[in-house]
């Protein structure tokens, strides 16, 4: 009966995981269409269940799904209408319509912002395991509505109350099954007992010998004392002999030594005995033990094993923040979207420099660096054995800085070297203007040998940006170009002289006033007059703020070099670009030459001890114009 009740308990808790088991997966299909060209899948949605995801999109025609920070998405959705997905108690995804623009979209691809991009036709499929503070974003083709049919899956560990339960208790009764039959087996066995062949018949001379041996009062040898003509017989096979006493005189161990070997044969034949008979009790006992360790080993199975209260985790708040990086904003972008900017930056202005091509240099650079690059491009078309300007690094990057901010525009820092060590290494600074915009270089200067930049913070906290204005700073950022512009062009005698630090400076070196001085008394110019002149440049200052309070401030401001003739009659050569720009070879009025120079400008706090400066940590100058005067 035990058996019985075993194999039924354990047939219906097998039965709890296969034939009745729960499906495997819990899956969420959206079931209402929706007239927004965006379908937005929060990730509070994606992770109403845990496990990874898995998601399915059909439509007609071409389907995108990107992947990218929930206020990156947002942003990029903007003021547009667009449809947000839920999940319902029935575990479905229903639609939240938000109201907005219905101007057409572009495409969702090939922003800088997304971590993931899925593109297919008719149908997209991908698996993903989507944190909280993420979101998917989904359209069809450009100006329409965005696909109906999404489908959202999440494995499912299906829990099976009973199947420990039952599964033990037909163990248990397993093993007093297999224990009631060894206690049947012994019983069996006891009652039986043991069944042994008989001896054969004693011969007459045999008989005769025993005979004589009990009148002589002696004991009977038994076997072992038969004469010789009754050794020669050989036992019935299989039958068991059984050994009579030894009736022989017992040996003098004083006179005779040690004791005779035969004396050991009971002891072995016992020992042997004994082991026989415990290796039936071993298999009795592992059999029992078979039962019983898998009813220990069920004991350590998870929960889902084993009937209790369901226990469904309360909503939890947003959870407070434990580190300095959860009070802060987020990055503007992380390491590896910043990678993907590099990259197409190298691959973009490449083409553009190897084309002449500025239309397609503005897809990845802005002003005032586009400016300079528009102008090489012109001379370049015109003569072709004119130098390119510098290209963007193709080394590591060294060092980056992103901005903290949720909104536009964003900025962020790079130190990026090149393969060749022997060259000095670029910081460059791009710019987002808005969401539905790429990252765009604004600024490329050469870092000066020698010049230690300032500490930063990390890549995943990130710096603050500050405004132009700003009193946190020793000097206002707004006022740091034109300031050290005079300084270039007064040196010492300027009232900014006080402000930036002389020492290190390899622009002030190259460009400023005893550079000029010393320009003006080249053999070239002896008839020639020089003048200079600056001026801001539209283009706005980039700062980011520094470990110690400071910041690292990018800007940049032209400087026009006029030159003209001290007398009547003498002619002012214009040559290779500036002659090109100008077109003019000589000119009897002069020529006005513009160059564009950019700075990167180590500027120190507001508090910060007396006798500190701003320091000049990077440029780069490149020919923006010429024309004639007059």
């Amino acid at each position: 009966m035990s058996l019985v009740i075993s194999l039924v308990l354990l047939g219906l808790g097998i039965g709890q995981r296969t034939i009745w088991a729960p499906p495997e997966t819990i899956v969420s299909q959206l079931e209402e269409a929706t007239d927004a060209q965006i379908l937005v899948i929060p990730g509070t949605t994606m992770n109403a269940h845990d496990g990874r995801q898995s998601v399915v999109i059909r439509g007609e025609g071409p389907i995108t799904a990107v992947v990218g920070r929930e206020h990156d998405v947002a942003g990029w959705v903007g003021e547009s209408a667009h449809a947000i997905a839920a999940i319902g108690e029935d575990d479905a995804l229903s639609l939240d319509e938000q109201d907005g623009s219905a101007d057409a979209l572009p495409s969702l691809a090939g922003s800088d912002m997304w971590i993931e991009e899925h593109a297919g036709d008719g149908e997209v499929r991908f698996s993903i395991d989507l944190p909280v503070g993420y979101a998917i974003a989904i359209a069809g083709e450009p100006g329409t509505a965005a696909p109906a049919d999404v489908r959202v899956e999440w494995p499912f560990d299906a829990k099976t109350p009973l199947f420990g339960p039952l599964v033990t208790a037909g163990l248990v009764f397993l093993a007093l099954a297999l224990l009631f039959f060894l206690l049947a087996l012994r019983s069996h066995r006891r009652k039986r007992g043991p069944q042994r062949r008989s001896h054969r018949e004693l011969s007459r001379a045999e008989r005769r010998a025993l005979a004589r041996e009990a009148r002589a009062g002696a004991a009977p040898t038994g076997r072992a004392a038969l004469p010789a003509a009754g050794q020669d017989a050989v036992e019935a096979p299989g039958a068991v002999a059984v050994d009579a006493p030894d009736a022989s005189p017992q040996h003098d161990t004083d006179t005779h030594g040690d004791q005779d070997p035969a004396a050991d044969a009971p002891t072995d034949r016992s020992r042997g005995t004994a082991e026989r008979t415990a290796r039936p009790i071993r298999r009795r006992f592992g059999l029992l033990a078979l039962p019983v360790v898998a009813v220990v080993a069920l004991t350590g199975c998870g929960p889902q094993y084993w009937p209790g209260d369901p226990t469904t985790p309360a909503a939890t708040e947003a959870p407070a923040p434990t580190s300095l990086e959860d009070t802060l904003p987020p990055v503007a972008l992380t390491e590896n979207q910043f990678e993907r900017v590099l990259e197409d930056t190298r691959t973009v202005v490449g083409e553009a420099d190897a084309a002449l091509d500025a239309e397609l240099a503005a897809a990845r650079l802005q002003a005032p660096l586009l400016d300079a690059r528009a102008t090489n491009y012109r001379v370049r078309s015109l003569n072709g054995e004119l130098p390119a300007m510098i290209g963007v690094p193709d080394g590591e990057v060294q060092l980056l800085l992103p901005q903290q901010t949720e909104v536009w525009p964003r900025t962020v820092m790079a130190v990026v070297g090149w393969e060749d060590p022997a060259r000095a290494q670029s910081a460059l600074v791009f710019e987002q203007s808005d969401a539905r915009e790429n990252y765009r270089l604004m600024y490329q200067t050469t870092l000066a040998s020698g010049v230690q930049l300032p500490a930063v913070a990390s890549t995943t906290i990130g710096a603050a940006s500050l405004p132009g204005n700003t009193p946190l700073l020793l000097h206002q950022p707004d006022q740091i170009a034109s300031a050290y512009a005079s300084v270039l062009l007064n040196g010492d005698e300027s009232e900014y002289a006080a402000w930036f630090e002389e020492e290190g400076d390899a622009l002030r070196e190259a460009l400023g006033r005893p550079a000029k001085d010393q320009l003006r008394q080249q053999p070239e110019f002896e008839l020639s007059n020089l003048e200079w002149s600056a001026a801001g440049d539209p283009a706005p200052e980039q700062l980011l703020v520094s470990n110690d309070g400071g910041a690292l401030l990018a800007t940049s401001f032209t400087e026009t070099q006029r030159t003209t003739p001290r007398e009547e009659g003498v002619e002012i050569s214009a040559a290779d670009a500036t002659g090109l720009l100008a077109g003019v070879e000589k000119s009897t009025t002069g020529i006005d030459a513009t160059y564009q120079i950019q700075v990167l400008f180590a500027v120190p706090p507001a508090d910060a001890p007396e006798g500190t400066r701003i320091r000049v940590v990077g440029y780069s100058q490149a020919l923006l114009d010429a024309k004639e005067v007059g």
